[in-house]
């Protein structure tokens, strides 16, 4: 794959890395940090060289990620088709 995203533990500003960290952990995630995931994953899967089987329902979906549970199911699904941006 060429130009691969990049990794939430290279960011800088400190809020991916909250919000990754939070959502790792278990804790309760607010609507920004839900906001900050979401904005990470959709540069995962619009990413170029991603493509194939579930890629598409994958990018369909991204905006629907609103809680920690569609945030769960989502990954289950990029997982299955290989991306892992975690």
């Amino acid at each position: 794959m060429s130009a691969a995203p990049g990794y939430w533990m290279h960011e800088t500003s400190g809020a991916l890395r909250h919000a990754i960290v939070a959502y790792l952990k278990g804790e309760p995630l607010n609507d920004e940090q839900i906001g900050v995931i979401r904005h990470y994953l959709a540069q995962w899967i619009y990413a170029p060289g991603f493509d194939g089987q579930g890629v598409g329902r994958l990018r369909d979906t991204i905006g629907g990620l609103k809680s920690r549970q569609a945030i769960n199911a989502w990954l289950d699904e990029a997982l299955d088709v290989g991306i892992d941006p975690l």
